[in-house]
């Protein structure tokens, strides 16, 4: 079967006000495995260097310049370990505003096969706007998109893959067999484990649980993992929300990874998004792989 997650270029984002970079450890982890080439960027705005703020056009464009070299110059001490490791690394500061439109640009310009980025919990504010740049590289980029926390994958990863095979995008070749094979192919690569889990959950009637919503549940998941193997031990039915039941599995299984998909195509989508993403990313301490279909066209207008 052909890779799902062929890895050639790899963009890793760099926040130069954190201290640790956990984006770049675990590429280290997945380039004891993959061969790939790897670009730095780190994406920098500030309001006192924007024109009229407190210096003319001329100063100011100076001022933005020597700041990005001083950004340049840190992202090149980042680079020069990896170098020493064998890895071919790239690096560019960029002054951007919003951050999340220059990376899906250079994911283009780079030809990128993945996008690495650390992502924090998020007030309330942020999450209900989705005004940070994880949410929105979580609808926009078009390319695999790696949201990492503080965490190191175990010796043995355990990979996760969060199916929905009740969602009219299920069908064969659809964005569940993607999610499966990618996380298939992720534990392969580095030498883990890999998990399927479907959570469902509806408001009772009268009390109970409908038996008919849970055999149509069981029965879809069922079908759909006929097609990988992937032991029945393996296979998690919970009867749940997903951000509770990922928590619970994440938890039970020492999860380091989970590989979900994301769809925005429109305003009512794009709060599907923000409401079960941002509990995932909020509330995990894995890391999330977001997976888009296959016929995802970005869009950086509403």
């Amino acid at each position: 079967m052909k890779a799902m997650l062929n890895l050639k270029k790899v963009i890793v984002v760099i926040d130069p006000h954190s201290e640790s970079q956990p984006g770049l450890q675990k590429v280290l982890q997945l380039a004891k495995f993959m061969d790939f080439d790897l670009k730095l960027i780190a994406c920098e705005y500030t309001q006192y260097l924007v024109e009229g703020y407190y210096f003319n056009a001329v100063d100011v464009l100076g001022l933005r310049n020597e700041y990005l070299e001083e950004r340049k110059v840190m992202l090149e001490a980042l680079a020069e370990p990896l170098r020493a490791n064998g890895l071919v690394v790239e690096t560019e500061a960029f002054w951007a505003h919003p951050g999340h439109e220059t990376i899906v640009a250079e994911v283009e310009s780079f030809q990128a096969d993945l996008v690495v980025h650390h992502t924090r919990r998020h007030g309330a504010i942020l999450r209900m706007f989705l005004t940070n740049d994880d949410w929105q590289l979580v609808r926009y980029c078009q390319v695999p998109l790696l949201l990492v926390k503080e965490n190191l994958w175990k010796e043995t990863p355990a990979i996760l893959a969060a199916v929905d095979p009740m969602h009219s995008r299920h069908k064969p070749d659809g964005l569940d067999h993607k999610i499966l094979r990618v996380a298939g192919d992720v534990a392969e690569r580095v030498q883990g484990d890999v998990f399927a889990v479907h959570s469902h959950s509806q408001i009772p009637l009268s009390g109970t649980y409908p038996d008919q919503a849970k055999k149509e549940h069981r029965e879809a998941f069922e079908n759909l993992m006929k097609d990988f193997d992937i032991p029945t031990v393996r296979q998690h039915l919970l009867e749940e929300a997903p951000e509770f039941a990922l928590r619970q599995l994440e938890r039970d299984l020492s999860i380091d990874v989970v590989v979900m998909g994301a769809i925005s195509r429109n305003i009512l989508s794009d709060v599907f998004i923000g409401n079960t993403t941002e509990k995932v990313l909020d509330y995990l301490e894995s890391d999330v792989l977001v997976i888009k279909p296959g016929d995802f066209k970005t869009r950086l207008t509403p």
